[in-house]
């Protein structure tokens, strides 16, 4: 399960941000513009695709994220978070989920670094589209569960789980539309229990040159605290598939509306193996 309401991760400073879209951007210009395109990470997204990973395929998806959240009366919370999700091929239409955050430091009310959580995912996908054919889409269902290997602030210390269910569409005009609609049981410290999430994304992309993506997501979450607030957030950022097996990528997500980060910013890499 992808966190959809504070972020794992935080920009330290302005500067190391663009330092960061620099590099970034670097690596594109100076890469050569080849067709490479059967690597199709979920990454930076937290929209997940229902195109799973191929049969007896391994595709690595890692990276780092550094966020920033203010709140009243307290001092702002920055963390840095590496994340690593493993997609395998089970079958045709089954893909196993495996995601850890192997490093956390968060700085600001607390101060703590540790190890992240882990999460179990398994995807079932129950219509497979045809290529180059608008209809029907990719339909496919997400069980998740989070192992609560962390505690706060680094975690919350309890279990979650829940469901997703995953569309992609082909759009005219080479366009691709992924949405999730689930829901969660996110588990309460004070007072012990579990609270009802809502969880609604949808992901718009497209090819803005040979091997790069663009993305522009919408992300909203209803509270995952007894006392916190709704989160509308907005995802933006590219994708750049350097060989059929290896993509790079960046993006940056901020809040619109409620109780979340004033930003996220994340890149990383993500392979895949026959």
């Amino acid at each position: 399960m992808r966190d959809y309401t504070a972020m794992t991760g935080h920009a330290s400073t302005p500067t190391a941000i663009l330092l960061l879209v620099a590099a970034f951007l670097l690596v594109i210009s100076s890469a050569p513009l080849t067709l490479a395109a059967e690597i199709e990470p979920d990454r930076p997204e937290l929209t997940e695709s229902a195109k799973l990973v191929p049969a007896g395929a391994v595709q690595l998806e890692a990276g780092v994220a550094f966020s920033r959240e203010r709140r009243a009366g307290l001092a702002p919370e920055k963390t840095f978070e590496a994340e690593a999700d493993l997609r395998i091929g089970v079958s045709r239409d089954i893909e196993l989920n495996l995601g850890w955050a192997p490093l956390v430091r968060v700085r600001g009310p607390e101060d703590d670094t540790g190890i992240g959580d882990a999460t179990l995912g398994i995807r079932y996908r129950f219509v497979e589209a045809i290529e180059d054919e608008p209809w029907p889409p990719h339909l496919a269902m997400k069980v998740f569960a989070k192992l609560p290997v962390a505690d706060e602030p680094r975690g919350t210390g309890r279990p979650d789980f829940g469901v997703l269910f995953l569309a992609s569409f082909e759009l005219p005009h080479e366009f691709e539309l992924e949405v999730n609609v689930g829901a969660a049981a996110i588990g309460q410290t004070r007072p012990n229990g579990y609270l009802a999430q809502a969880i609604a994304t949808a992901s718009l992309s497209r090819d803005l040159a040979p091997s790069l993506l663009g993305f522009l997501e919408l992300l909203f979450n209803s509270r995952n605290e007894r006392a916190g607030r709704e989160q509308l957030a907005v995802n933006v950022g590219l994708v750049y598939r350097l060989t059929r097996t290896l993509a790079i990528d960046a993006g940056i997500q901020t809040s619109l509306v409620g109780q979340g980060p004033d930003y996220v910013v994340r890149t990383g890499l993500s392979v895949l193996w026959r």
